[in-house]
């Protein structure tokens, strides 16, 4: 492992993003997993066929991607992400990136976690189009379809689409602004997200890199099932500066420096 990649292990396990789960309990992630078995939930992601699992067999997917204990009847303390394969998500979205860069491929890359990962996808935004990709605004400036019935659109703040209410950007979980994203087209040629962004591109077969919580289960069962997603699995609402380990990979990658 070379030294960026040995610094950024240590710095993401000591912010919280990889490592002992510093924001969700076991409990929580056990119980996301029950929710979309009975799809009562957004958390669902726009992913269907989730219901035809058993809770042990999606635990099982979960574990696989982030190295958390695999016995769903384990609900006590806080759960857990494998920094390894952190690190190893990383680097491999990395390297899906660049290769798309170099092809000048039309990407696009949006969170429903602003108040976390906004940043870190302007820096890896900056570093793709650097090395020769494009970024693709979807509708920007215009609403999205929603059907709460109020006024929603994607804001984009370098390039990264978030879902916006006039002056606030949201947090959101739902696979409806991406849909209505794609319903509205073009579609693009690979997709950077978490949640809805990610599972409403996943469901379509659009070549996704998601973001995975520990407790965002859905997304695990979406790469189970073969579809053509890598999976970066972290913390996906730390304090934004605690991200730039990460983004710093990116960068050195896209920039042929790793």
């Amino acid at each position: 492992m070379s030294e960026l990649l040995e610094r950024s292990r240590a710095e993401l396990v000591s912010a919280g993003i990889t490592g002992p789960h510093q924001s969700h309990s076991r409990e929580n992630a056990i119980g996301k997993i029950r929710a979309i078995i009975s799809d009562v939930t957004e958390d669902t992601f726009g992913i269907s066929g989730l219901d035809k699992y058993s809770a042990q067999e999606i635990l099982a997917f979960v574990s696989d991607l982030t190295g958390c204990p695999n016995d769903i009847a384990d609900i006590g303390g806080y759960d857990e992400i494998d920094p390894d394969k952190t690190i190893d998500g990383i680097v491999a979205a990395a390297r899906r990136l660049k290769r798309s860069a170099e092809n000048g491929d039309l990407l696009f890359i949006a969170t429903g976690h602003p108040t976390g990962l906004l940043e870190h996808h302007i820096r890896v935004a900056d570093a793709y189009r650097r090395a020769g990709g494009k970024i693709l605004r979807l509708s920007e400036d215009e609403r999205v379809a929603w059907k709460r019935g109020r006024h929603r659109e994607i804001r984009y703040s370098g390039g990264v689409g978030c879902l916006a209410d006039w002056g606030a950007l949201l947090h959101t979980h739902s696979a409806e602004p991406m849909e209505g994203l794609l319903d509205a087209g073009p579609w693009p040629d690979l997709v950077v997200g978490d949640h809805g962004f990610a599972g409403a591109a996943i469901e379509r077969g659009i070549p996704t890199i998601a973001i995975m919580d520990i407790n965002d289960p859905a997304l695990a069962v979406a790469w189970a099932e073969g579809n053509d997603v890598s999976i970066v699995p972290m913390d996906d609402n730390r304090l934004p500066r605690l991200y730039e380990p990460s983004w710093q990979i990116f960068e050195a990658i896209l920039g042929g420096d790793l």
